[in-house]
């Protein structure tokens, strides 16, 4: 990977792509985990390999270009959830009757055949805790780059660990609830 890189920081376009197919589904992972629409996931991919290309030459040590890109992809997944967090509030304070909330607390998330879609638990994670499973156990960073590339402490990153194997032993046995994981992303 690092001659791939190497070649890009001279120009080589070829490089980049290749250096982007080799990461393409740590990207997608990282970007699902924390947006939730198609579109939305995409436009963040794209917009992180046009930064990416346009300014790798800032890049300074060409064994941490993994790490860098994923960086600007975490960047970019955050200006788009913002962005669409305030298009929904404001959606949400034009339509709202206080008068008349269609809400159903009793609903039961949880059914046999989503227990068995590893993605759908997902769905009961918060984003903090995917991008830690992800890039944890997926993309096989320890903990301290973990800790360095969220700008967090290392006990923060085992603890989001932590508390989503907790939830993942929850969900598998029946116990998640709504109130447990809704609201925060």
């Amino acid at each position: 990977m690092e001659e791939l890189v190497i070649r890009s920081l001279k120009g080589d376009r070829d490089a980049f792509t290749q250096l982007i197919k080799l990461i393409d589904v740590d990207l997608y992972r990282i970007a699902n985990a924390k947006l939730e629409n198609i579109e939305d996931i995409n436009d963040a991919i794209q917009e992180t390999i046009l930064i990416g290309y346009k300014s790798i030459k800032n890049l300074e040590e060409p064994k941490y270009f993994k790490t860098w890109i994923i960086k600007i992809l975490i960047n970019e997944c955050n200006k788009i959830y913002r962005q669409n967090k305030k298009k929904i509030k404001v959606f949400e304070e034009l339509t709202s009757d206080n008068d008349s909330k269609i809400m159903n607390e009793d609903i039961n998330l949880l059914n046999i055949e989503n227990k068995l879609d590893l993605e759908n638990f997902f769905k009961f994670l918060n984003c903090d805790e995917k991008i830690a499973i992800i890039l944890f156990y997926d993309c096989n960073y320890t903990l301290p780059e973990l800790a360095k590339l969220l700008n967090t402490s290392t006990n923060t990153i085992k603890s989001r660990i932590k508390r989503a194997k907790q939830k993942m032993r929850k969900y598998y046995k029946g116990g998640v609830e709504k109130n447990e994981t809704a609201g925060r992303k």
